[in-house]
């Protein structure tokens, strides 16, 4: 195994050389190197390191120094880099201010040569009081728990410390997740670990002692607190489909980009079904994902025949599966009752989206419901946050799904459906999933029911989806002909 020491340093020059001397060079496994990360010190840090020689059997020490400062997480990064193209196995981190003891690094190191996790922290909290004894600040050690308790309901986590800075990482789950994209300061350690939480990949802790010398304290304490916090809601937003942060949309797959709706009351899903009559035969356009139409086949005994590209279901009594693409012509169908779109118009171009109903239509000149949902661009928090950051943040999902090529208010809906010549029925607005966030009932439920009110009294506002059914309008050739037989 090939190991790599980076040693992140600012300012080092009292420290330095006592770090390179401390490190147990007899003891560490494998073989590897040292790389000394100056970030652009005004003082003899990497001259003192460069110059530094140690015992025979230490590894080779290479000192790069930033020709600008990078920040503590910008540091990191190119040393996180020359790791992976250098092909190293695994990267310990260590400081060169000598706040974490280099004495531990073959047991920063064995762990991962063991399999036990793909990530290694150096915990100061898995005995707590130890800290205080090792002289860290009262303040401090409240803060540490505090803000890592907190990290930990966000992110659904459960590690004893989010702050260590003594950390080793296999190279694998380094080249899986996009570190380039976090922050270049200090929070970039609390980032990280949501990327490797999203990967699904294991973090293994062990004890380490506290050390508190005469170093200088470069973070400001409420700036990284903050950092921290933001960086855990902008993942747990982003999870939710609320907010969209690139660099923690990892570890999903697109089976997984949406969920079901139908445990929610007022959402297009439950509201579809509920409209469906029993016994019916309903063609789901769009709906691979089997939600629907499942629910469809088992409560309410309808023939279901799915369209679309990609199917994370396999067939069922009650379902037919076909395989097509909606941006080519939809093929010959058996009669339906029922056509269903679902989040799917939003996904097509215009040009597209009037092909698709004009081909409904011509299929099926007398269906009785063409039920279709699309968000609602003009919901107010979306408009919120255009008005006051100027920023469109489209997502893994929601109203601005990256995927969606079209953005729907009541207003376009209504004008697509009669320049392709369907009469709408009904039209109401869809209050915001709620339910999928994941908050507690007695925070949800009130919450339901307030969204709710709105999206009825202000659906242009408050309505998070429009959720219509419609029925096409008779074409001038089939009035003609009604009229030829009624003059008969």
């Amino acid at each position: 195994m090939k190991t790599l020491i980076l040693i992140v340093a600012y300012e080092a020059e009292n420290h330095i050389l006592s770090v390179l001397d401390r490190i147990p060079w007899s003891r560490l496994p494998g073989r590897g190197e040292v790389l000394v990360m100056d970030d652009a010190s005004h003082d003899k840090t990497s001259v003192l390191a460069a110059n530094w020689r140690g015992p025979l059997d230490c590894w080779p020490v290479r000192v790069l120094k930033n020709p600008r400062n990078l920040g503590y997480g910008g540091n990191q990064k190119l040393g996180y880099r020359y790791a992976i193209e250098n092909n190293f196995d695994q990267v310990v981190l260590l400081h060169g201010d000598g706040q974490y003891a280099p004495e531990l690094l073959p047991e920063m190191i064995r762990p991962l040569i063991e399999g036990l996790g793909s990530a290694v922290f150096g915990s100061r909290m898995l005995q707590r009081h130890s800290a205080l004894r090792g002289g860290m600040p009262f303040y401090k050690w409240v803060g540490n728990q505090v803000v890592t308790n907190l990290e930990n309901k966000i992110l659904g986590a459960s590690l004893s410390e989010f702050h260590t800075g003594y950390r080793a990482y296999r190279c694998p789950l380094l080249r899986r997740i996009p570190f380039e994209l976090n922050t270049n300061g200090f929070h970039f350690d609390t980032e990280i670990i949501i990327q490797i939480l999203r990967v699904g990949e294991k973090i293994h802790e062990i004890p380490i002692p506290t050390f508190y010398g005469n170093e200088i304290c470069r973070v400001n304490g409420w700036k990284y607190c903050w950092g921290c916090i933001r960086s855990c809601l902008e993942a747990w937003c982003t999870d939710a489909g609320v907010f969209y942060a690139r660099r923690f949309d990892v570890g999903f797959s697109n089976e997984a980009r949406y969920v079901s709706k139908l445990g929610l009351a007022n959402s297009s899903h439950a509201e579809a079904v509920a409209c469906v009559p029993a016994g019916t035969k309903v063609v789901d356009l769009g709906g691979g994902n089997g939600w629907v139409g499942k629910a469809l086949a088992e409560t309410k005994q309808c023939k279901v025949t799915i369209l679309d590209e990609f199917f994370p279901l396999t067939p069922e009594p009650g379902l037919t599966i076909q395989k097509h693409d909606l941006n080519q012509p939809l093929p010959k169908l058996e009669r339906a009752e029922v056509v269903l779109l679902l989040d799917v118009l939003e996904h097509l171009d215009r040009r597209r989206q009037r092909e698709l109903l004009k081909e409904i239509r011509l299929a099926f000149p007398t269906l009785p419901q063409l039920i279709i949902s699309v968000p609602n661009t003009s919901f107010m928090p979306l408009r919120l946050v255009f008005l006051f950051t100027g920023r469109l943040n489209y997502g893994r999902r929601g109203i601005l799904d990256e995927t969606h090529r079209f953005l729907f208010s009541r207003h376009s809906l209504k004008e697509l459906m009669a320049d392709s010549m369907f009469s709408i029925k009904k039209l109401r607005g869809i209050p915001p999933p709620v339910g999928l966030l994941g908050l507690p009932s007695r925070i949800c439920r009130p919450l339901e029911w307030l969204l709710r009110k709105l999206a009825e009294f202000l659906p242009g506002l408050f309505a998070y989806q429009w959720f219509c059914i419609a029925q096409p309008t008779p074409s001038a050739e089939i009035l003609l002909a009604e009229a030829k037989s009624f003059s008969r």
